[in-house]
C-alpha cells in the first residue's frame, strides 16, 4: 500500500490486528501486529484493501483494479509511476470511446487499468 500511495498519492491509514480487540480475539496471537485494514484516500479515489480474511493470508485471488481519472496529467502521472518495476499491457492510448486509456500489471502482479474520458 506504501507503492501505491507513491504512485497514486493520498493519504494512507493502516489498522493493525491488535487495534481491534474484537477481531484480534478471533486471530491466532502473532497476527497482532498485521496490517487488518488499509485505505488509501486521494480526493475520489479510495483504495480499501485487506490480505486477511478470518484470521488467514489470503493468497492469490486476481482482481483488476481501474481507476477514472480526472486528468490526462492525472493519468500520464499514475501510470508511469506505476508501471516502474512492472509490464504495459496496452500503453496509453486515445480510445474510440473518446477516452485515453492505459492497462498495466504492477510490479506485484495486480493488473491496473486506468481512464480518462476526455469531454
Amino acid at each position: 500500500m506504501n507503492f501505491y500511495r507513491d504512485c497514486l498519492g493520498g493519504e494512507l491509514v493502516l489498522q493493525k490486528v491488535k487495534e481491534m480487540p474484537e477481531m484480534a480475539a478471533k486471530m491466532p496471537p502473532e497476527l497482532g501486529e498485521a496490517i487488518l485494514h488499509s485505505s488509501l484516500t486521494n480526493g475520489d479515489i479510495v483504495i480499501m484493501a485487506s490480505d486477511l480474511h478470518m484470521g488467514k493470508r489470503l493468497e492469490g485471488n486476481t482482481i483488476q483494479l481501474c481507476i477514472n481519472c480526472d486528468s490526462d496529467a492525472q493519468l500520464n502521472s499514475f501510470f508511469s509511476k506505476m508501471m516502474v518495476g512492472g509490464t504495459v499491457i496496452e500503453p496509453v492510448a486515445d480510445m474510440p470511446w473518446g477516452g485515453r486509456y492505459g492497462a498495466l500489471t504492477d510490479k506485484y502482479g495486480k493488473m491496473w487499468v486506468f481512464n480518462f474520458q476526455k469531454s
